[in-house]
């Protein structure tokens, strides 16, 4: 009797043991464990938090997403649209040429100031040419993903989507600043000329306790203006 009373609590514990915490997502960095850190990011059951440790992780660990890869962590913050649009890309669009676009948008936001200024504006528009030219769902993807994981470039990358204003983005740029934004962002989105940032924007601005009025606003990125 004594044992069989033992056994739900020792599937608790084991239960228990097996949940992810910021530390095991930190353990798995240092041993460079991609595959866990990848699976936690595409779990709808892990905590928002949790997702976007994992993210920052691979985001040091140089990851290299698969399409599917890529599509599951999207499609934890796109609408039904979004996400047959991204199922769509990700057939049409090769993992090599993701890739090459993910490395056009870190090297845009490396030029890019947090005021909104290009360092260099002949190499900022031959990127920026590539990127207009682009898939416009792919890059949507790849924006959205590296805002959540690269917390240290997240305004320049938010900057980037205003400036390049890819058709049809705007619901997931939306959807980013409901789960990850803060004041500076949300000003951007008001300030954009999008008009569907805007009201994405006074949506994050009545849900945080703040009221829209007119003044000296973040006003450093402009809808589809390099």
């Amino acid at each position: 009797m004594k044992t069989a009373r033992l056994l739900p609590l020792l599937v608790i514990l084991l239960v228990t043991s097996c949940a992810t915490t910021e530390k095991k997502i930190s353990q798995w960095e240092g041993k460079g464990n991609r595959a866990a850190l990848s699976k936690v990011a595409r779990q709808s059951s892990e905590k928002p938090q949790l997702r976007r440790k994992a993210l920052e992780s691979l985001a040091r660990l140089d990851w290299k997403p698969t399409n599917q890869e890529r599509l599951e962590i999207y499609s934890l913050i796109a609408s039904e649209q979004g996400r047959e649009e991204a199922v769509t890309a990700t057939k049409e669009v090769s993992q090599e040429d993701f890739g090459g676009i993910n490395g056009d948008i870190l090297a845009s936001c490396g030029l890019l100031s947090e005021d909104g200024k290009w360092s260099d504006r002949a190499k900022a528009t031959e990127l920026y040419a590539r990127l207009k030219a682009a898939n416009k769902k792919a890059v949507s993807m790849i924006l959205c993903q590296e805002t959540i994981s690269r917390p240290d470039m997240r305004t320049r990358v938010l900057l980037l989507a205003i400036k390049l204003g890819i058709e049809g983005s705007e619901a997931d740029l939306n959807a980013v600043l409901k789960e990850y934004g803060d004041k500076p962002m949300a000003e951007d989105y008001l300030n954009s000329g999008s008009d569907q940032l805007h009201e994405g924007g006074v949506a994050w601005a009545n849900s945080h306790g703040y009221r829209v009025a007119s003044g000296q606003g973040s006003h450093r990125s402009a809808w589809g203006r390099f």
